[in-house]
């Protein structure tokens, strides 16, 4: 595949999507430079391993965040590492129809077939995980996706629909049982339950003041069992 653009691009922009790390790396298009505008080829070529990657960005950015090549858990040592595992993965297609066949395997009427995506891209690319895969499926190519973030996991497992131990994977599972339940998508429950523990109205470019716990005790309540 000749371009990062789609679906490396976006990749790279849910690599970010964790705790913290947002802040500390800044806009991912600000980093178009230092990865030959997003060309997976051509960033295999340039750098064969991400401290090559990270040297080129410390000494050329000014990021948000602090670069620390020595600790294995700093917000730029993660994402370099991701890049160049995301430009690996992208460069086994051949072209974007390529890559939306390999997906389109994996949506048969067999749940477990779908759900094994983000189980396959957690292991493929560095960082991801079970829940990042799945912001990048829900944003990108289903919403009969949920991505059990920190926010969505304190919920379920607070109301009682996920177990106290639960896993990424199986507050997922009850996600998605949530939302046939209610005739509504994971996405939609998702963004709900998201912008609850958040308060970030992204599109709108509002944050407001919420109480995540407030929530899960008024849903607790016998009357919130009613809601």
């Amino acid at each position: 595949m000749s371009k990062l653009s789609y679906p490396g691009h976006k990749m790279v922009h849910h690599a970010t999507n964790r705790r913290g790390m947002q802040n500390a790396i800044g806009p991912v298009d600000l980093l178009a430079p230092f990865l030959e505008a997003f060309e997976a080829a051509k960033v295999l070529v340039k750098y064969s391993k991400w401290e090559d990657l990270f040297d080129v960005i410390q000494q050329n950015y000014t990021p948000p965040g602090r670069m620390d090549r020595a600790n294995p858990r700093n917000s730029w040592v993660i994402l370099s590492k991701s890049i160049l595992s995301i430009a690996k993965y992208v460069e086994r297609f051949k072209s974007i129809d390529d890559f939306d066949i390999y997906v389109g395997k994996f949506f048969t009427d067999t749940p477990d077939t779908r759900w094994a995506l983000p189980l396959v891209l957690g292991e493929e690319i560095f960082g991801y995980r079970f829940a990042l895969a799945c912001d990048l499926i829900k944003e990108n190519i289903s919403p009969e996706f949920a991505k059990p973030d920190v926010h969505i996991k304190a919920i379920f497992i607070g109301i009682g629909k996920s177990e106290k131990d639960a896993s990424d994977y199986q507050v997922f599972r009850d996600v998605v049982e949530f939302a046939k339940s209610i005739s509504q998508t994971p996405y939609a429950v998702d963004k709900l339950f998201w912008l609850i523990g958040s308060g970030k109205f992204y599109l709108s470019g509002i944050k407001v003041a919420t109480n995540r716990q407030a929530f899960i005790d008024r849903i607790n309540t016998p009357e919130g069992k009613l809601l």
